[in-house]
């Protein structure tokens, strides 16, 4: 079962794996930062809590480097097909930070020949209906949420402020 399981990945990868063409890239952008630090995380990431006055810089700085990639892209005749969003917790950043960082990912990389724009959204305790909003408005077309488990005392011991049924109402919103 598990050769058989395999096989069939691997032909739908290869499948989807000819589809890419020779001058498209893929981005992943980082955001480091969580509305507290998980038990087990090994990611680089921080606790908002002591890191969140450092935000508003970094999403500045962050667009200027998106605009400089931007540029990099265009030079070498390239075309973002991917972009993954990804941290720590991206919807850690405040409704105007997200929509801030995603217009400017949008105005520079956002194109008819984009496959997947992907924003993680791993804690449900930070997802509101504008954030949601937002991400539609801006044409993030996957939304990866996270809860890591579904079982509430799971959730309590690792650190997370969300049980599984604030999941199931986020997994409805979004």
């Amino acid at each position: 079962e598990k050769v058989d399981l395999a096989m069939t990945v691997a032909e739908n990868e290869k499948l989807l794996l000819s589809k890419i063409e020779d001058n498209s890239v893929s981005l992943y952008i980082g955001i480091p930062f969580c509305p507290t630090r998980c038990l087990y995380c090994s990611f680089i990431s921080s606790d908002v809590k002591i890191t969140g006055k450092y935000i508003n810089d970094f999403v500045r700085l962050l667009k200027e480097e998106i605009k400089k990639t931007a540029e990099v892209i265009k030079r070498l005749g390239f075309f973002v097909d991917n972009i993954y969003i990804g941290g720590g917790t991206p919807t850690t950043l405040n409704e105007e930070q997200l929509e801030d960082l995603l217009s400017s990912v949008s105005e520079y990389f956002v194109t008819d020949k984009m496959c997947e724009f992907t924003v993680e959204a791993g804690r449900p305790d930070t997802i509101t209906l504008k954030k949601l909003e937002i991400m539609k408005k801006y044409f993030v077309n996957r939304i990866s949420i996270n809860p890591q488990t579904m079982n509430d005392e799971t959730l309590r011991k690792v650190g997370r402020a969300h049980d599984s049924l604030m999941v199931k109402k986020v997994f409805e919103d979004a």
